[in-house]
Formats: structure tokens, sequence, C-alpha cells
């Protein structure tokens, strides 16, 4: 399964991704991106909270840039079972599921006073193509699915919360290739929680919140604890601070070329980035 934006969306692809949470992906990223709930918490109860319980088997959508701004209001401090960066989300509401088998669009409107995301899932049951969003031109992510996903794992599919404002009042749907399958929407809340400080003064928690990139990284282990890396590693194994220095193509196909197939890893701490827990991986 592929999932991706048009070319002026995704320049914060790589802020956005959060690959424990990918169907079959290595594990090997930060979690990164505060429209994602596996690095937040759910709240709401029922049916509702039920609807989403199994998002960390979901593919996952990385935040695009170019998107309308919510209020969201003052952040708070992160509560127990929330990574601190990463927004409280709460489900409004009743979700709503309608079947996808042609071009068509889904009114957002009327919603909950206090929604300001939508949250669509999209399950497909046959392979092909869906293009969804909020944008009426059509700069929208997509998925596409090959009939090996479908069949091989009756989980797939991806999910992607919609920032809402006044003008976002309709969803559009473009399926290709044969595509068929299910979009559910539900509204929720997100209120943005502030990052961490440790005992050293040095910031914690996911990266893309409006307080800039914290000192240390949340991201999960290999050995799937969760804890935190240095910015500083992470940017020196990722190539971040080598890529800083390029000036021409040239340089950066030749740092490709040195570096093709080379893993690095780098050590895991806990929130005050002296006890280390684990590994994280790179490459």
């Amino acid at each position: 399964m592929n999932v991706s934006f048009s070319s002026n969306r995704s320049d914060a692809i790589r802020a956005g991704l959060i690959a424990h949470a990918q169907l079959g992906a290595r594990r090997n990223r930060a979690l990164r991106g505060v429209a994602l709930v596996v690095a937040g918490a759910l709240a709401g109860g029922g049916i509702s909270a039920a609807a989403f319980a199994a998002t960390r088997t979901r593919s996952v959508i990385a935040q695009p840039s170019g998107q309308p701004s919510p209020s969201l209001g003052a952040a708070v401090a992160a509560p127990a079972g929330v990574t601190p960066g990463a927004p409280i989300i709460s489900l409004l509401d009743t979700p709503t599921t309608q079947v996808v088998t042609e071009k068509t669009s889904i009114a957002l409107k009327p919603r909950p006073a206090a929604a300001t995301h939508a949250r669509v899932t999209v399950t497909p049951t046959t392979g092909g193509s869906l293009s969804f969003g909020t944008d009426p031109a059509g700069n929208n992510p997509s998925g596409s699915w090959s009939l090996d996903d479908v069949t091989a794992d009756g989980r797939a599919g991806t999910w992607y919360d919609f920032p809402l404002v006044d003008s976002v009042d309709t969803l559009f749907l473009t399926p290709a290739g044969g595509f068929t399958g299910t979009v559910t929407i539900q509204y929720v809340e997100h209120v943005p929680t502030l990052l961490g400080i440790n005992a050293h003064g040095r910031t914690f928690g996911v990266t893309g919140s409006d307080q800039g990139e914290p000192d240390l990284i949340a991201v999960e282990a290999t050995n799937g604890k969760f804890g935190y890396v240095y910015a500083k590693d992470l940017e020196d194994a990722d190539g971040t601070t080598a890529q800083q220095s390029f000036t021409s193509p040239e340089d950066a196909l030749q740092w490709q070329e040195a570096n093709a197939g080379r893993t690095t890893t780098i050590p895991v701490y806990e929130s005050d980035g002296t006890t280390t827990i684990g590994e994280f991986q790179i490459g």
C-alpha cells in the first residue's frame, strides 16, 4: 500500500511519518506529527472509542503543509499516557460510514461546534487508488492498494485527521483503478499539549508542535520500548546535518552513494536524557 500527497504538499512528509503505525513498516522512525492519534490520547466512550481502537494497525498519512489552521486554544500540560507535544484527541458525535465506488463528495456540515478535525478512515475492499481530502481543486492525499494488500490483511487501510475551519465544508473522494471501499468520518477535537522539560532543562516530546523541535524526540526503540533520542543524534544519523552542507545536486548524489545500505544505531533514553533503555535504528 502507498500513501502520498501531491508535490506542493509533500514538504512535511518527513515530519509527519510515524512508521511504527504503518502496516509492514520497519519501526525505525521518530514519533512525529501532532495530528496523529498514535502519539496522543484518544478520549471518548462507547462505540465511538471502539471505532478507532485498531488505529495502531492502520497506515498513517504524513502531516502535509498548506492545510487550514483551526484554533486549538492554549497548550496544556500533557496528562499521563500522552507524549508531550502531541494532542489530546477527543471523539465527538457518532461516526458515519459511506461506501465509495465512484467520484463523490460528502458534506462536513453540520458538525459539532467543538470539532477541530475530521478523521477520515479509508478501508479498501478491492485494489485501486483513492484521492480524498478537503481541497476542491484536488490537491489532496491519495492511497493505493494492490489486491494482495486487501486480501492479505483485512485491516488494510489508512486514516488522516483533516483540519477544519469555517470554509471547509466538503470531503472530496475520487477513486481510480477499480477502487471500492468504505470511508468513515469521525469528528474529533484536538487540544495541544506542552513539551516536557526534564531536570537538565532539556525539552522532550514529539516534533511538529508550535513550540519548535524538542531536544529529545520521542521514538520507539528496536526492543519495543518508547523513549527519546537526542535531536542532534538523529540529524547526524539520518543525514540531515550532512544535507545542510550540500551546495549542489552532485553533493547529494555522492552522499547517497556513500551511505547506500548503511544502518546507524543511536541510543534511546528515558525523558531524563541519561538513562539508556534501548536503541533506535536508522537506515
